[in-house]
């Protein structure tokens, strides 16, 4: 039966039964292997976090500090493999094979070539705190900030003592284990939350500015805003932080289960927009009568509400995971100020429009590797603090990226005739779109000595940024659907279905053997272990 004449209700299932089988010939002949732990973190992690861990510093260990051009090469060569081999039945896994291997890519630049890692980072660790001060009362904590029990003399009550925290640079003296902890710590942090290099969008203490953080340099917490100018907050109690995002991972489970049941009624998900089918096929009821702007803006909406859900709802969830167990392995972990909102505030399109959409609201969590070149580039002099022409490069380089990052996950995805470079378009065309809003806002102002009041400056800001995405946005939205990305089954248990939204014969447990790990024979040793 050929998918034309498949049952419109059975279509996703006929379409994942089709890339499930083309993965499965591949893994026979060996063309192409799951994402297998730990030999697929080679690359992207183990590899640059133990070469961190050896001391290399120019003035002591010229050789070793070369060495790192090796090492980068090496992750480079590995990284573009597991992009170009790696492949899952399971379709969410599938794409993220390549965002990770190019995350890899980039991360392992910004720590070993765009920086100075062993001479210039440095992280705030928790150490024992001064002897307890008489009090009277006891002084819960209130702002987020760790507090400790102790225990005075009879005439005392048990009252909180706060923790001191202190810069800890690369502790090149130190044991391999704490080399080692403290490279971990860094590889793994995506928004540098905790270190010096902390990017500027999320609350974070005052950062010493001169040269090199010596140890134990002392750090003041207390200058921690609780909201950031863009909008990223850190929960001040422990039930509220619990709250928030247990309540913040219901709500996307909850409307990706939603999601996952609608996509796969419109053909466009299910096969993408270019297979010959996706025209043909019956669309929903509620779709039939919409005119093509309309289904438009319906397919566009869909997919941002997918893309923002999954990353809110696994970013929260994660922060209750490092909050709890990474916390007993990097101790600043366990800390609630290490921990702010996934997203920013929204006014800051309101206020800067396109530029505000990337750069302030939408969650940063790469921002800190997409401006590294940009900001090595400033830093040895080839361009101008605040200069136009670093502006440009910066808005070049970081969309660059972005749009080479998704680009992987599309190579990695099961179909293999995704179009690679619709994602670029997407983003290269932001770069535009941000400057032309810039241009204009600048050139208006100038011609006419006219200062548009806030309110209709906000307005027009809004109406331009999300005009510009509705133009541009369906390069990314297309590949999206082309990669199969919306065949994933998100969520383990679907209440939608269970409420009856589903087909007749939809269960309401969602996930089968393709959503568990294996284990998985390679050509080799060192490539067999737990496959995804």
């Amino acid at each position: 039966m050929s998918l034309v004449d498949a049952p419109v209700g059975g279509l996703a299932d006929a379409v994942r039964a089709l890339h499930r089988a083309s993965y499965k010939l591949a893994l026979a002949a060996q063309t192409h292997h799951p994402l297998v732990l730990p030999y697929s973190l080679l690359g992207p992690f183990i590899v640059p976090t133990l070469f961190l861990a050896i001391p290399h510093s120019a003035e002591r260990h010229p050789w070793r500090w070369r060495a790192r051009w090796l090492v980068v090469a090496w992750v480079i060569w590995f990284d573009a493999d597991i992009i170009r081999t790696t492949k899952s039945g399971n379709m969410a896994v599938g794409y993220a094979n390549g965002l990770m291997a190019f995350w890899g890519v980039i991360s392992t630049m910004n720590v070993l070539i765009w920086r100075n890692a062993q001479r210039d980072a440095a992280r705030i660790v928790p150490v024992q705190p001064r002897p307890p001060i008489r009090q009277t009362e006891k002084q819960p904590a209130e702002n987020g900030i760790r507090q400790r029990k102790g225990q005075g003399r009879s005439d005392q009550v048990e009252h909180e003592q706060p923790v001191e925290y202190v810069w800890q640079p690369f502790p090149e003296q130190g044991t391999f284990g704490e080399r080692l902890n403290w490279a971990l710590d860094m590889t793994t942090n995506f928004r540098f939350a905790g270190w010096n290099w902390s990017i500027s969008a999320i609350p974070r203490p005052k950062i010493p500015s001169h040269g090199s953080i010596e140890p134990n340099t002392p750090a003041d917490l207390s200058s921690l805003p609780v909201v950031t100018p863009m909008g990223y907050r850190r929960r001040l109690t422990e039930s509220s932080f619990v709250r928030s995002r247990l309540l913040t991972a219901s709500i996307m489970y909850l409307i990706l289960d939603f999601l996952a049941v609608h996509m796969t009624k419109d053909p466009y998900f299910i096969l993408g927009p270019d297979h010959p089918a996706t025209s043909i096929l019956p669309l929903p009821w509620y779709l039939d009568g919409l005119p093509l702007w309309g289904l438009r803006i319906y397919r566009q909406i869909f997919s941002l509400a997918g893309i923002i859900s999954a990353i809110s709802g696994v970013f929260n969830l994660n922060d209750l995971m490092q909050y709890y167990m990474m916390g007993h392995l990097f101790p600043a972990r366990g800390e609630l100020w290490q921990h702010s909102s996934t997203f920013g505030s929204f006014s800051q399109v309101l206020e800067r429009g396109l530029a505000g959409w990337w750069g302030g609201w939408w969650h940063q969590t790469f921002r800190s590797q997409f401006s590294a070149p940009a900001r090595f580039l400033v830093r040895e002099g080839y361009l101008e603090h605040g200069s136009l022409a670093a502006v440009v490069v910066a808005l070049v380089v970081s969309f660059a990226q972005s749009g080479l990052l998704h680009a992987m996950g599309s190579i990695s995805s099961i179909p293999e005739d995704t179009k690679v470079w619709r994602a670029p378009a997407f983003f290269s065309l932001q770069i535009v779109g941000v400057l032309i809003q810039y241009a204009v806002e600048i050139g208006v102002q100038r011609r006419t000595g006219i200062r548009v009041p806030r309110r209709a400056a906000q307005g027009l800001r809004f109406l331009f940024t999300m005009a510009w995405l509705h133009w541009t946005s369906d390069f990314l939205v297309h590949d999206l659907a082309g990669s199969g990305i919306w065949l994933l089954e998100p969520v383990p248990f679907s209440f939608f279905r269970m409420l009856g939204f589903g087909r007749e014969s939809d269960r309401w447990w969602r996930w089968d053997e393709w959503h568990r790990p294996g284990w998985y024979t390679g050509r080799h040793w060192w490539q067999s272990g737990i496959s995804l």
